[in-house]
């Protein structure tokens, strides 16, 4: 049996939009280094998504097309027909305002005018609407859904973990292979068995710890083609006939929370650990 190792590592730096492949990631107190710290949010804080559920949540799904770089000290916005938005990583000056994700309380920085104006014009294409672009502090607080780990403004864990062969046999069974992207995963793991990541309740990868949190329920982004916005019935149909959850959720891939920061490299090890005292996957 070949070592289990990290075939890639992504991250997503403005929530929702478009995310990087990186080859080696830096994991801090809310896990990968800029993973969703910044987040659109529409004029009484909440967050905007490629998803919503009618009461939390302001769904765009033009999202998708939003692209972002990291390099000379900046994040790079880009989207069709807009001119680039640039925004420095160091330096956190602005007002603090109290944004929501999901039923999750917390603290954004405002990006200024600026970047009010390029997000009022490019979601205002499909929600009309003011909107804000939003930076989580360095220093801020939000709590994963279970566990003591710390995240920005992901939804719910810092983590979400997938396999190549959970999308490969996927694939096998649909009609049109789908890129991994549909997932928005962070870590990409080689070497186990289809669906392996859902029996990993501990991971070591260098000096970085991670915990087995809840499998992941999918919602409709999956459906959705990352380059063009237009949604599908797939791969939620195929998956519901054979992933489903004890409550009726759709399943794929598992979150993951982290103990301990470090370094995080594609063809790094990671051993799994037995017998950690971690949650279930329920």
């Amino acid at each position: 049996m070949p070592p289990l190792t990290v075939s890639a590592l992504h991250v997503y730096p403005l929530k929702s939009c478009r995310g990087l492949s990186l080859d080696r990631a830096t994991v801090g107190r809310m896990g990968l280094q800029y993973d969703r710290q910044w987040m659109f949010v529409d004029e009484r804080g909440m967050f905007v998504a490629q998803r919503g559920d009618g009461r939390l949540g302001v769904e765009v799904r033009t999202l998708c097309l939003v692209r972002t770089a990291l390099a000379g000290g900046l994040l790079r916005v880009t989207a069709p027909d807009m001119p680039p938005l640039e925004l420095p990583l160091a330096g956190l000056a602005g007002a603090e305002v109290p944004v929501q994700v999901w039923q999750s309380r917390t603290i954004g920085i405002d990006q200024g005018p600026e970047a009010e104006a390029w997000a009022t014009t490019y979601l205002g294409r499909e929600r009309p609407g003011r909107y804000r672009l939003v930076r989580m502090p360095d220093e801020g607080h939000r709590l994963s859904k279970k566990g003591p780990a710390e995240l920005a403004f992901a939804d719910g864990y810092p983590f979400l973990i997938i396999s190549e062969a959970s999308l490969e046999d996927l694939n096998r069974r649909l009609a049109e292979p789908l890129p991994m992207n549909r997932f928005r995963p962070n870590i990409v793991l080689r070497g186990c068995a289809p669906y392996g990541e859902d029996t990993l309740d501990a991971l070591r990868i260098g000096s970085v710890e991670l915990m087995g949190m809840p499998l992941c329920p999918r919602c409709p982004i999956p459906t959705t083609n990352q380059e063009t916005g237009e949604r599908g019935k797939e791969p939620l149909r195929t998956l519901a006939t054979y992933r489903r959850g004890e409550d009726g959720s759709v399943l794929f891939g598992r979150n993951f929370s982290h103990r301990t920061e470090g370094e995080i490299a594609v063809g790094d090890e990671a051993v799994h650990v037995q017998g950690a005292a971690v949650r279930s996957s329920a």
